[in-house]
């Protein structure tokens, strides 16, 4: 699109100095038109999602391209859609979503709607400007120290079981000598083998690594999360009680099932079920983690896609 093109060439005398500008920003920043078409999208809208520009150009970011979700995990389309109000009523808006990335998984962000307006003061678009807000954005890059001692799972990029051990054993220990809360999430892929059986090892490793990814994006600083088994994953939580593991784990569940792969035509998303529990001064790691995997099962057994914390007959 040259710059005699661009619509919103109205910006500035030099529409080509513009989105030269635009694709320096580090924020992701995308156009749309009255119809909430796709007219620009940024260097950085195509890193922070894994879409190119000629992949969206023309399309409407509802079309599975961003599918912003809210803090309750509802999808910010159709009727709720933010873009549509402020087309509606010229306010420019800012808020916090989810949005999904190419490869499927979620990516906490933060938004700001900007409408466009030409001379005569009608708009004409929306502006978007968006930027990753995951937790692990701030936290040292560890992933060469953990492949050097073989620790990494390479195919999640996340801690493996044997990483996975070594820190739960600490933070065990921490909680004993300081008494400070300790929780487990045990999550695991509902009907995972049936996807490997119907789809293919390489579709079943997309979403693996799906999984993986929003598992970690959306965690809590402090929270580390690693591949247990197969298709299987644990989230250790620091200084939470039950009621905040609850909900950090339902977060999660949803997000999960927010997601999805492109598969042909269709998109391909599952479900996981988790169980989770804080641990107590006499647990070890392997009577924290069989408690925590007991109630993931039992969570399958009451129709999977949920969260348990204890049995029908505990207090």
């Amino acid at each position: 699109m040259d710059g005699e093109k661009f619509p919103f060439s109205f910006f500035c005398s030099s529409p080509d100095a513009f989105r030269t500008l635009l694709n320096r920003l580090r924020e992701g920043v995308y156009f749309l038109d009255r119809e909430k078409r796709i007219v620009f999208w940024n260097k950085a809208a195509e890193q922070l999602t894994g879409y190119r520009e000629d992949e969206v150009l023309g399309r409407c970011c509802s079309d599975h391209i961003l599918m912003h979700l809210d803090d309750q995990g509802t999808i910010l389309c159709g009727e709720r859609c933010p873009s549509s109000q402020c087309l509606a009523d010229g306010y420019p808006m800012e808020f916090n979503s989810c949005f999904l990335h190419k490869e499927g998984y979620r990516v906490p962000g933060h938004v700001r709607l900007l409408p466009c307006r030409e001379n005569a003061g009608k708009i004409v678009g929306v502006a978007q400007v968006f930027s990753d807000i995951s937790p692990r954005l701030n936290m040292p890059p560890k992933t060469e120290e953990l492949e050097r001692l073989k620790l990494l799972d390479a195919q999640t990029e996340s801690g493996n079981k044997r990483f996975l051990k070594i820190y739960l054993e600490a933070r065990i220990e921490e909680m004993r000598k300081y008494r400070l809360p300790l929780g487990l999430l045990f999550v695991d892929i509902d009907n995972f083998a049936n996807v490997n059986e119907i789809y293919g090892r390489i579709i079943g490793d997309k979403i693996i690594r799906m999984v993986a990814k929003s598992l970690a994006n959306n965690a809590r600083f402090t929270d580390v999360v690693g591949r247990w088994g197969e298709d299987q994953f644990l989230v250790v939580l620091l200084n939470v009680r039950e009621e905040k593991l609850d909900v950090v784990a339902n977060k999660l569940r949803l997000l999960t099932q927010r997601s999805g792969i492109p598969v042909g035509n269709a998109y391909l998303g599952v479900t996981v079920s988790i169980g989770f529990t804080e641990a107590r001064q006499r647990d070890t790691v392997e009577s924290l983690i069989d408690r925590a995997g007991k109630l993931m099962r039992h969570a399958k057994r009451l129709g999977k896609n949920r969260v348990c914390s204890r049995w029908p007959d505990e207090p």
